[in-house]
């Protein structure tokens, strides 16, 4: 029980480092899709400052805007039929990229964003961190047995 116990929790203390530290990266979002005439997409990335973004909407007529996290307008057009933009954040926050199809036929949007990483994420590693710890502690316990 007592090498179970040290395995297991120095296997958690593992992944939980290692956790740790990817909750800490960008993670890049591919932004593919294809919006059918008369509706509309909003794509919203969350971004650190510097992360970056590039998207490219093809096909039929369409309205975009692109706007930083205090809703300013970062770039809008009207009418185009094609749009290949190169966005880096320059706030943190959620960005908004709305997309309007007017036109009669599908649009193909396609590209990347980099998110920032999730508090969530960075919590549930070090819930692993700490249950390793724990396990540890009781295999070291063990051991007096």
């Amino acid at each position: 029980m007592f090498y179970a116990a040290i395995a297991a929790g120095a296997i958690f203390i593992a992944i939980g480092i290692a956790s740790s530290i990817y909750a800490n990266q960008p993670v890049d979002v591919r932004l593919d899709n294809t919006l059918k005439p008369g509706l509309s997409d909003d794509i919203t990335p969350d971004m650190n400052a510097g992360n970056t973004a590039s998207i490219t909407v093809s096909g039929s007529t369409f309205d975009i805007k692109i706007e930083d996290p205090e809703k300013q307008v970062v770039t809008s057009k009207s009418n185009v039929t094609s749009f290949n933009y190169d966005l880096t954040a320059q706030k943190a926050g959620e960005y908004h990229i709305g997309i309007k199809n007017t036109g009669s036929t599908d649009l193909a949007i396609a590209g990347h964003a980099q998110t920032k990483e999730s508090p969530l994420g960075l919590s549930g590693a070090l819930m692993l961190l700490v249950t390793g710890v724990i396990v540890v502690g009781l295999g070291l316990r063990f051991s007096r047995r």
